[in-house]
Order: C-alpha cells, then structure tokens, then sequence
C-alpha cells in the first residue's frame, strides 16, 4: 500500500493545563515554572494526523481522509507551512487509496508548489516521487520524465536519506524497470537497524519489493525466501494486506508443493475476505482454482462466480455514478 509521514512533534493540547492555572492562582506563589505557550491550532493539527495515520493503518480510509481535512484547515489557521504541506501530502496518500487520483494528484501539485516557494526540498522531493508514482500507474507519466533526475543517492547505501522516501524511489525505479536500481535501494533498506513499527514496516514491504523482482527474473527460490521476510516482520507489526500479498505471491510459486501453495492461498483469501477485497478474494480464487486444475472444488467455483457478480455490480454503479455527474 503507498506511505504516509509522521510529523516531527506530535504536540498534544493538554486538557490539565487549565486546572493548573486555576491552582497557581488560587495557591498564592509556586516554584513551578509557567508552562510555554502552544499554539492550539498547532495542537490540532498534529491530533488530526495522529487519528488520520491511526485510521490509515485499520483501513478506515474515508474517516482518514476527514481527519486529514480537518488537519489541513487547522495547519491553515496556524499558518504552519510545514504543517500544512504535510496535510496536503497526507490527503493526496489518502486519495490515492480511495482511487480518486484526480484529487490525488492536485494534492501532491499542491504540495509541490508550497514546497518549491518555501524552500523545502526534502518534502519536494517526497511529493515529486509520489506523483511519479501514480502517473505511472495511470499510465500518463509525462515525457519528460527521467529517473535520472532523481538523486544517485537514493539508490546507495551512502545516501542519508529519510526510509519512506528511498522505498518510493525504488518502488518508481521497479515501475519504470530500472531494475538494478530498484534492487540496490531496496537492499539499503532492508539493512538498516532499528525497532520503531515503521521502519520494521518499510523493510517488510522492501523485502516484497525483493520477492516480486526475483519472481520476474524467475528467481523462484529468492522470491520465497524474501517473501518469508516480508511475512516475519508483518506478523510483528500487523500488516495484513502486505501479510495477504507475502502468501498469494508464495501461493504462486511453483517450487513450492501443492499442499504448500494450498496453504499460502488459502491464508491469503482469508486476510482478503477479512479486509473485505473482492478484486484481490478473486486474485486468490482464481488461483487456487488453477492449482486444482483439472478438478477444482465446485465450492469454489461458486465463490468466484458470486464475487464476479458482485464487483460486476459495482462497476455498474460506479459507471452510473460517473454519468450522473457529467450531467451536472
């Protein structure tokens, strides 16, 4: 799943500090020192990202996205330029997983531009690889575009750059084939040390990078193994979806035995139905139907044939949906 980052200070707006002013004043002198003043705007800010991230990590996507909003305008109201790009970063994130790219992609050019007036060109950069990202999966990256405009750095292990920007720069370089380049980041990554659950996140999901490059050079025995460490860091942290896609792409490994493969599919279809992802139960469906090729189980025949009708119905609506609107 794309990244989204955590603020420097989460400030939090005491609630205590009013009962510590009523007893300051009412106790006559006190050696304890008064409390610096925070700019509560600032405070709330912080809150609504902190709920934003909480939500992002159960997938409660539009209930992140309110809380995102609600960053946003609090960042504005402080007029926290740092603050208020992160909103704008956080809510094109946040977009993208909603599939609504044209808002995604407004975002991240919002971004951009208070980013290149304000000089901040670490969160530039971190914007700039994003929206490559999702132009290249909409297939309409411009032209113009080189990775090689990219730093060299961030595809070495000398390059001191923050982890979530390095990870979107290999998973472009993967996307746009550069695959030695795609390798060398994800290696930096996967050797840095450390316990805090996002770094331990970020190596899960470089370790699947690893997996997915030696499946297409049909490096099959390297691509279980790396996804093996995909799936031991998830199961410390609870990453499910990443967990889901570890075992589907070790369900489709042919090195593995039937029963073997059995299993992964069958763990991975069940993480979908729990995440309620009908395209992705469909991918496992169709995969296990394929190993039990020439008989698979009615049973599950059925399933896919319900899914099938189900995300048949969607598209339905979502194409009536996308009519309505052109007429307004």
């Amino acid at each position: 799943m794309k990244h989204l980052i955590r603020c420097s200070c989460y400030g939090r707006w005491l609630l205590t500090l009013l009962c510590v002013s009523m007893l300051c004043s009412c106790g006559g002198k006190s050696s304890h020192k008064a409390p610096e003043p925070e700019n509560p705007y600032i405070s709330q800010a912080n809150n609504f990202i902190q709920n934003g991230l909480a939500a992002m990590q159960n997938e409660r996507w539009q209930s992140a996205e309110n809380s995102f909003a609600r960053a946003l305008i609090s960042s504005q109201l402080a007029d926290d330029i740092s603050l208020v790009s992160l909103s704008w970063y956080n809510l094109a994130v946040i977009r993208s997983a909603l599939n609504n790219v044209q808002g995604a992609e407004e975002a991240y050019v919002r971004v951009l531009e208070l980013t290149d007036r304000h000089q901040d060109s670490l969160m530039q950069l971190r914007a700039q690889i994003a929206l490559a990202l999702i132009q290249e999966r909409e297939g309409h990256l411009p032209e113009t575009f080189d990775l090689q405009q990219l730093p060299a750095s961030l595809y070495q292990a000398g390059g001191h750059w923050p982890t979530d920007i390095r990870l979107q720069a290999a998973r472009l370089a993967q996307r746009l084939h550069y695959t030695t380049l795609a390798q060398q980041a994800y290696l930096v990554i996967t050797q840095k040390t450390g316990s805090d659950q996002n770094l331990l996140k970020m190596k899960a999901e470089a370790h699947m990078g690893l997996a997915l490059l030696s499946s297409s050079e049909s490096r099959y025995e390297h691509a279980w193994s790396e996804a093996e460490k995909a799936l031991s860091y998830c199961r410390v942290v609870g990453a499910p979806r990443l967990t889901a896609h570890a075992l589907l792409l070790q369900g489709q490994l042919s090195i593995a035995s039937k029963s073997e493969r059995k299993d992964r599919l069958e763990r991975a279809l069940s993480i979908y139905a729990a995440l309620e992802d009908s395209f992705a139960q469909k991918q496992a469906l169709t995969e296990l139907i394929k190993l039990n090729a020439p008989e698979p189980s009615p049973a599950l025949r059925l399933r896919l044939q319900q899914l099938e009708d189900k995300l048949g119905k969607e598209n339905e609506k979502a194409e009536t949906f996308s009519i309505m609107e052109e007429d307004h």
